[in-house]
Order: C-alpha cells, then structure tokens, then sequence
C-alpha cells in the first residue's frame, strides 16, 4: 500500500506508516521539517526505497496517485483551503485521512503564532467534506480531556511567541509549527513518546465519539464514479 503524507512535519506520521509496511513520499514547505524528517527516518533504520522526504508541495507529486493520502494540521494553514483539499484529493487512488483543530470559539494566539487561518465547526467540516466527494469512514473528535487540561498553559507560551513572530509571514510561522515551535527539555526528549502516551490515548478513545475536543481526525473514502 503507498501513501503521499503532506505536510510531514519532523516525519513522525510517515515514519509509522512505512514501520508498518507501507510505501511512502511525504513532503513539506520547511527545508527544516524535511531535515529532521529525514534524521528520523535514517535513525529508525527505515529504507529510503520505502520512504522519500521532499522539500516542496504537490508540484512534486505531479501526476501520481497513492492508496492513501494524509494531511494532518495542514489545511488550517491555507487561506484557500478547499482548493487544496480538492487538489490533494486527485492524488489518492481511495483513502483520505485529515486532521484540524476544531471550534472556531478557540481561535487564539496559539493559533496565530503558527499561520492558523482557521479552525473548524464539526459540521461546517461534514460539509467540506461531503462537497469534495468523499465518504466518511471514521470521524473522531481526539485528545478530550487531555488536550484541554494544557491549553491555558499552552496558551502562555504561543502567546509569547506570537510577540517575537508578530511581524512574520502566515506562511514563516506555518513551516515552524510541523517541526514543534516549543523547547523540548533534554529529560522528555529521552523518553520515547509513543509508548508514553498509549495509556492516554486509551482513556481519550472513551470521548472521540462526543464533540468534546479541540481536534478533529477523519478517515475518508473516495466516493466511486
């Protein structure tokens, strides 16, 4: 199975992808992300035959289709995002898979400070996506409560970014939010993250169903012709 990640970030998702067998190109606007992306790649000893990082956008993917396409944190940072979702929509041969933070109350500095044009209502997301052809599979409302339990401090600190980023491009501030815009202390860096978060991420699984959190993901199909 292949994939097309856009909008890669530091790599994490895409790096997952190809543990589990899949093939990939995953792409990013960020000369940065598309470094650290390929350092995670080489240190967990993936192929580079089963995972390419590029530095750029759909140009670089012109033409081709992939079994699934992902766009993570993604469509928030465009001004025109319809237009995107439908150009990234040509690329996949069946599965769409998005994510964008949720409720349009919640726009605040920690949105601003990273190019965050927008954020989404529940429906108003239903809409989009069924005005672009697709079927929803899955539609989960993740992170509840956990992620709103950091938000005031989360806040504080993208608050104070904004002031020293305040005179930066929405599209500057976008390629630094994939790679991570807070200081990781060295101790958390040791830890390894994904093990570290399976007991939240089970407890969270109880309220993706409810609209409760400040993120939502979704599995889509493409509706046949």
């Amino acid at each position: 199975m292949t994939f097309l990640d856009i909008g890669c970030g530091a790599g994490e998702l895409a790096c997952t992808l190809a543990e589990r067998g899949m093939k990939g190109i995953a792409i990013d606007l960020s000369e940065k992300a598309v470094e650290m992306a390929s350092n995670m790649r080489d240190s967990r000893g993936i192929d580079k035959t089963n995972l390419q990082f590029k530095l750029g956008g759909l140009e670089k993917v012109s033409g081709k289709k992939y079994d699934l396409v992902s766009c993570l944190e993604v469509l928030e940072h465009i001004e025109d995002d319809i237009k995107l979702l439908n150009e990234l929509i040509s690329h996949s041969k069946q599965y769409v898979l998005i994510s964008v933070p949720a409720k349009k109350r919640l726009y605040d500095s920690s949105d601003e400070s990273v190019g965050h044009f927008r954020r989404y209502e529940k429906l108003d997301l239903l809409k989009i996506l069924h005005d672009a052809n697709l079927n929803i599979i899955k539609f989960a409302n993740y992170g509840y409560p956990f992620t709103d339990i950091v938000r005031v401090g989360r806040k504080a600190v993208f608050k104070a970014r904004l002031l020293k980023n305040k005179n930066e491009s929405m599209c500057d501030r976008s390629k630094d939010s994939g790679i991570n815009p807070v200081r990781i202390p060295r101790a958390i860096k040791i830890i390894d993250i994904e093990k570290a978060v399976i007991p939240f991420y089970q407890m969270s699984r109880v309220f993706n169903g409810y609209d409760l959190s400040e993120g939502y993901l979704v599995l889509c199909e493409k509706k046949q012709n």
